[in-house]
């Protein structure tokens, strides 16, 4: 009878010991679908307006394992493979996302966090995008706000730190070995460094930023001299009426870069980027929009102005002022969907080249517009 109800205990508890899951670090699945329709048009000669299907399928794993000192290891692979991209694209160091379509070509790091903050090594989103990115760019402001003029988006084998939160407080920074073709031969070191401050309270916000780079030629030596670009931004919302209104100014000097890609001159190595500006390697760019969100409405109207854009050599381009318009009607469809009517409209003097989507203008002096409706789910 003991014998009986001894194996009666024990056998349940040995099987419950032998199929029991093993404790495992905590994983987050989680992304975004965007499907949309876009027309875009120019008044440039030889341009025909055009209809595109942008569909944007992106997906992240990030991790966490607490450790018993009570800081924790994380990690992230976020990959995204929207239909604009090509598997034979070109990456660079300094904006892989825009290349093919690779397993973690957004963001692929790993790191520590803790009371102290957040270290994390990598391909990381740069702190000044991320920034202008959200909230600056959201409700129809994105491109022109977070990308213009900007030295780098996803920077490969990067090291970044983001400090708690001091009652409002905080700051990031970012440096990056890029290729980690560093200081052969003495040749010089390619970097790419990235630091921003803000202040969010009181229903207002501050953030400044600045990012530096010197890339690699194909020579193998680096360049002499170094990209750079700053901005600050603020924005303030009117308590429960609904109303938000964001500002900002930025300003970029890519001479660096340009010159490397001057005819005759020793170009960017391979796999480097250059810093992403239009119609001069240094001008500045300052942003306004407004916001009104109601229950599940919201409206957007915003402008750009650009001027003071200055040729490699430092020489100001005459009638070179660009400016783009913005509208955007968004509906909240469910917690996590949203619908969207979005209008850009870019206009130039005859030697400014910012378009609606960048390209549109095709041609100095010439305008453009785009069109977008579509929408967006997070999962």
């Amino acid at each position: 009878m003991q014998s009986r109800i001894l194996r009666n205990r024990i056998l349940p508890a040995l099987l419950l010991a032998a199929f029991a899951a093993p404790v495992m670090a905590q994983v987050t699945i989680g992304g975004s679908m965007e499907s949309d329709i876009l027309l875009e048009g120019s008044n440039a000669d030889g341009f025909k307006d055009n209809v595109q299907l942008d569909v944007e399928p992106r997906i992240f794993f990030q991790g966490e394992d607490k450790l018993d000192g009570g800081s924790s290891v994380i990690w992230k692979i976020w990959t995204g493979a929207e239909n604009y991209r090509s598997d034979a694209a070109h990456n660079n160091d300094n904006n892989s996302g825009n290349g093919s379509r690779t397993w973690g070509n957004r963001e692929a790091w790993g790191g520590w966090k803790g009371d102290w903050g957040t270290l994390r090594v990598g391909k990381i989103y740069s702190p000044s995008y991320l920034v202008l990115d959200w909230p600056y760019a959201a409700q129809g402001g994105s491109m022109h706000v977070e990308e213009v003029g900007l030295l780098g988006f996803n920077i490969d084998n990067s090291i970044v730190y983001d400090s708690p939160n001091f009652n409002g407080f905080n700051f990031s920074g970012m440096y990056s070995l890029r290729t980690q073709q560093n200081n052969v031969d003495g040749a010089g070191n390619e970097y790419f460094a990235d630091l921003t401050a803000g202040y969010t309270g009181h229903n207002a916000s501050v953030n400044v930023g600045y990012q530096q780079a010197k890339p690699r030629l194909q020579s193998g030596n680096v360049s002499d001299d170094a990209d750079k670009f700053a901005f600050i931004a603020g924005g303030y919302t009117f308590g429960d009426s609904g109303f938000t209104v964001r500002t900002g100014y930025k300003w970029w000097n890519c001479s660096a870069s340009a010159e490397a890609g001057a005819v005759g001159a020793d170009g960017l190595g391979d796999n480097v980027g250059g810093c992403n500006y239009f119609t001069g390697p240094e001008q500045q760019q300052a942003w306004v929009q407004g916001i009104y969100a109601t229950g599940k409405h919201s409206v957007s109207l915003g402008y750009n102005y650009f001027w003071g854009a200055k040729d490699i050599n430092g020489n100001k381009i005459d009638d070179s002022d660009s400016q783009t318009i913005l509208a955007r009607y968004t509906y909240a469809l469910s917690k996590n969907t949203s619908a969207y009517f979005d209008t850009r409209f870019s206009f130039n003097e005859s030697n400014g080249t910012i378009g609606a989507t960048y390209g549109t203008s095709y041609k100095p002096g010439t305008d453009s517009y785009r069109v977008l409706i579509g929408t967006w789910t997070g999962f």
